[in-house]
């Protein structure tokens, strides 16, 4: 089990960085078609993804499933994949986008993010308290990893995702719960070969390692995530790599 070297690392914050700005230009895209009332579907928006990528010298090693872009009911499933051009965008609508991709040199790992816009005015009550639920469970992750970290030990993987999930469950979603917390970061995939964290996973996480925080809920007609790439350090530091969304983003 091998931790990151220092350009790998360096590598990876540039990905996660590059991923930020490609979260803005979507949220830009989207806002243009809105102002000259362009249809616009669940495809087109992906294909926009992929063009982002190349814009900003990102590669994806999957050349199918590359990112995800979900409207409306569709951001119930865990990995959705729209089939044709998918859903129309249309007023009310909640959206998730899931970016992964690193740099394109050799051994440079991945960075992987996710974020949640709302198409339109007002973000609907049940979809606000969901949310607030899910960022207080993603605070309890990383809350618990600084506590452990600054006793000079690491956190276990199965510790990590039971603090987030109690969260979730406590506040009566048990049943919205239908992935794990995390995973590390790979070279040719988003997901890593080293240990993640999960229900399963008695591991210690690694020092100079890279591994995602991505609670997710999943109701009958919608769900979300948050995720956010972190890594620590020799000085016993978490340090996060991608943008940390505090709010849906209204579009």
């Amino acid at each position: 089990m091998k931790s990151w070297n220092q350009k790998q690392i360096q590598q990876h914050k540039t990905a996660g960085e590059k991923l930020g700005i490609i979260k803005d230009e979507f949220r830009d895209f989207i806002l243009e078609k809105k102002n000259v009332k362009k249809d616009l579907f669940e495809k087109d928006c992906v294909e926009f993804i992929k063009r982002s990528y190349k814009k900003h010298e990102l590669v994806n090693d999957d050349k199918k499933e590359f990112a995800i872009v979900a409207f409306g009911k569709n951001t119930n499933q865990v990995h959705y994949f729209p089939k044709g051009k998918g859903l129309k965008l249309i007023p009310n609508t909640l959206i998730l986008l899931d970016i992964w991709a690193r740099l394109d040199q050799k051994m440079a790992p991945y960075a992987d993010t996710t974020f949640m816009f709302h198409y339109g005015k007002k973000i609907p009550k049940e979809i606000q308290k969901t949310w607030e639920v899910l960022i207080k469970s993603r605070s309890n992750a990383i809350e618990y990893i600084e506590s452990e970290i600054k006793k000079n030990q690491m956190p276990r993987g199965v510790d990590i995702d039971r603090v987030a999930h109690d969260h979730i469950g406590s506040n009566g979603y048990s049943d919205a719960i239908k992935h794990t917390i995390g995973h590390s970061l790979g070279f040719d995939s988003p997901h890593g070969k080293l240990p993640g964290i999960n229900w399963r996973e008695y591991s210690l996480i690694l020092k100079n390692v890279g591994y995602t925080i991505e609670p997710g809920m999943y109701l009958k007609d919608f769900g979300m995530r948050t995720e956010l790439d972190f890594y620590v350090n020799d000085k016993n530091e978490m340090l996060i790599t991608t943008p940390i969304q505090k709010e849906i983003e209204i579009i």
